[in-house]
């Protein structure tokens, strides 16, 4: 029963998020933003989480965006999480992430928890229901120990600026000014 308890909680919060009585996010709007920066990222991004994100890895043509993306994001501890929406503009750190998650698996269903996720704008229910749609409860539960351990180098780090950091190795080069390129006399 009280490995029944944690999931019956999760299941409350995506039944909410999925209802929409949670409401749309202002992160994906902000994300979105962002990759309109750049169009190559975002049809990479928007193929990863319609595909996921080893599906892409393998099977993106060498030397295009989506492969260097993918290939960057699946060998980084938090690139599973790319697959959540507004994950590239996340302003939560690494660390409270991780902990807030554990926490929302091993409590018990109350009206403080789904109080707490309310107030939180359901930013980790978001996250645990990805991890647990794409994985299962328990690989879900061993997924996140994992990211909880490795995760100590960018702990203190915000998501999003993770995320960005770990992608933007794979821009395309920008044009550079005419200044610049024109020869010195």
């Amino acid at each position: 029963m009280r490995r029944l308890r944690p999931l019956l909680a999760l299941s409350v919060l995506v039944a909410m998020t999925g209802c929409g009585y949670l409401g749309e996010d202002p992160k994906n709007a902000q994300e979105q933003q962002w990759l309109m920066q750049d169009p190559e990222m975002a049809k990479a991004i928007a193929q990863i989480r319609e595909q996921g994100l080893q599906a892409v890895a393998q099977s993106a043509e060498s030397g295009t965006v989506a492969a260097c993306v993918a290939k960057n994001l699946a060998a980084d501890p938090m690139g599973k999480l790319i697959s959540v929406e507004g994950a590239l503009v996340e302003s939560a750190q690494v660390a409270k992430l991780l902990a807030d998650m554990e926490q929302l698996f091993s409590e018990e269903i109350s009206l403080n928890t789904v109080t707490s996720m309310l107030e939180q704008g359901a930013d980790v229910a978001a996250y645990a229901k990805t991890i647990i749609s794409q994985q299962g409860f328990e690989q879900a539960m061993q997924t996140l120990t994992a990211l909880a351990q490795q995760t100590q180098n960018f702990a203190t780090q915000d998501l999003g600026g993770h995320l960005q950091e770990v992608i933007s190795s794979c821009k395309p080069a920008t044009e550079q000014p005419a200044a610049e390129t024109a020869p010195q006399s």
